[in-house]
């Protein structure tokens, strides 16, 4: 009977484990490389909206309202870019626990503060840039 219940327990750990390890590698790849190169396209797409967007003759409110939202839209998938690259390729590698957990509360608590900050503040202007153009096209 202890037998049973022995190989039954060590069954049960190793499906525990093959799932964790299955989470882990989908984390890996979903959070880890997914999530950086999503974070490169939207980068480059805000960096070609500032590239255009700030030529001499695009000056005006609207576009001065585009061009601060290409910069607010910058920073979030940096942000979470950077702490994606920070947890999954460089703290996994130090032997330290203590030093990965300070380390990674620090990062991610500072990484969401700029990332919500800058995010509200996107979603604000849009709403903004939707009020603007409503006046414009109601007035017109």
């Amino acid at each position: 009977m202890l037998f049973i219940l022995s190989q039954m327990n060590c069954t049960e750990e190793s499906s525990r484990l093959a799932e964790t390890d299955f989470l882990s590698s989908f984390a890996f790849w979903t959070l880890g490389v997914i999530s950086i190169i999503l974070s490169l396209f939207a980068n480059a797409g805000n960096l070609i909206n500032l590239f255009v967007l700030t030529r001499r003759h695009m000056r005006s409110t609207m576009t001065t309202l585009l061009v601060t939202l290409a910069w607010a839209d910058l920073v979030p998938p940096t942000v979470v870019s950077l702490n994606n690259v920070l947890f999954y390729y460089f703290l996994p590698h130090l032997n330290d626990s203590s030093t990965f957990l300070t380390i990674h509360i620090v990062t991610r608590a500072l990484f969401n503060v700029l990332a919500n900050i800058f995010t509200t503040f996107s979603n604000w202007l849009v709403v903004l840039i939707t009020t603007f153009r409503l006046i414009v096209v109601k007035v017109m």
